[in-house]
């Protein structure tokens, strides 16, 4: 068997020499037509190819393209999204989840965290469920106790209604439903629990009351840790994104289509806290989160949207630099 994938293996390397050779005759012979130039670029298209493969390349492209090799229109649009914040009371956090690059402007400033909390809560649930130690077909009862106003449904339901966990998941985070919220702490045993779990992953969830705070940091924390979810191929992962992907207010982070997972937190009441952390799946997906006490306002909707246009735009023109980058290093350490 080896015998035979060697002989494969040099055929294989004869056949490209051939066709390397063929083609270095025909550009020499029908130099300066356009038939040579055909020949050039399909060259050109195979090395690049045979570059791509190497380990050179791929070591390359796992790692972080540094800010100090940005080009002038890279950089320009990176300060574009950041002046976006110059006068306004709000903070952002961009992360390519390939690359791990971010920048921001307040990353680590904190504020009022509002609904965002019930992200991390969820997360931690469905890891509970995945190890078996919670039933997401277990009922609980709408008590008394649980009665909350603000965002959700369970609140037009009668107090003894029976709810299994699993939708009591679901509730939590496509209607931020606050009632939902508090069953589900109560059943994993107090917000203490999530946050020990989060502290195990390098994660500080600072509590005031059931919701506590979020930086733009903490808040691409928490969809770093959804996107390895995600990828595990779970299906409660799956259910997660689905729910993220279908929550309340996407209309405010989602452009064309690009699909989005989120959890957005409210508290006008509390002095106009809007905040929303979010997965978006370009071709390499990045991680953004926003925190603001700019209200329920035009003023918020616009710089969420504008935000996340320019955060595309941004990520797209990141990879195609990095590839080229990649690509032009790893031919000149092969030379």
């Amino acid at each position: 068997m080896t015998k035979r994938k060697n002989k494969r293996i040099k055929l294989f390397v004869l056949l490209i020499i051939i066709l390397v050779i063929s083609f270095v005759v025909c550009d020499i012979y029908f130099a300066g037509s356009h038939f040579s130039n055909q020949v050039g670029q399909t060259f050109d298209l195979m090395f690049s190819n045979v570059i791509k493969s190497t380990k050179k390349y791929k070591n390359c492209m796992s790692g972080t393209y540094d800010e100090g090799n940005f080009s002038v229109n890279l950089n320009d649009k990176k300060n574009e999204i950041i002046s976006l914040y110059s006068s306004l009371d709000a903070n952002f956090m961009y992360t390519d989840l390939n690359s791990g690059y971010s920048f921001g402007q307040g990353e680590n400033q904190e504020s009022y965290a509002a609904s965002v909390t019930k992200l991390p809560a969820v997360l931690y649930a469905y890891k509970q469920a995945d190890d078996y130690k919670l039933d997401l077909n277990k009922e609980l009862i709408y008590l008394d106790k649980y009665e909350r106003g603000g965002s959700g449904v369970i609140q037009k339901s009668a107090v003894g209604t029976k709810y299994k966990l699993g939708l009591i998941l679901e509730y939590a985070i496509r209607y931020s439903d606050n009632i939902a919220y508090e069953m589900l702490l109560d059943e994993l045993g107090g917000r203490s629990k999530v946050k020990e779990y989060w502290s195990s992953l390098g994660y500080d969830i600072k509590y005031s009351d059931d919701f506590g705070f979020l930086s733009p940091a903490l808040g691409n924390g928490y969809i770093k840790e959804v996107y390895k979810y995600y990828l595990t191929g779970k299906e409660n992962a799956r259910k997660l994104i689905d729910d993220m992907k279908n929550s309340a207010n996407s209309q405010y982070v989602k452009i064309g289509d690009v699909e989005v997972a989120h959890k957005y937190g409210e508290y006008v009441e509390g002095g106009g806290y809007y905040n929303d952390v979010s997965l978006n799946f370009t071709e390499y997906p990045f991680a953004l989160s926003i925190t603001s006490t700019l209200g329920y306002s035009d003023e918020m909707k616009n710089l969420f949207l504008k935000t996340h246009e320019l955060s595309i735009e941004f990520n797209k023109m990141y990879h195609e630099e990095m590839e080229n980058y990649c690509l032009e290093k790893s031919h000149i350490l092969g030379s």
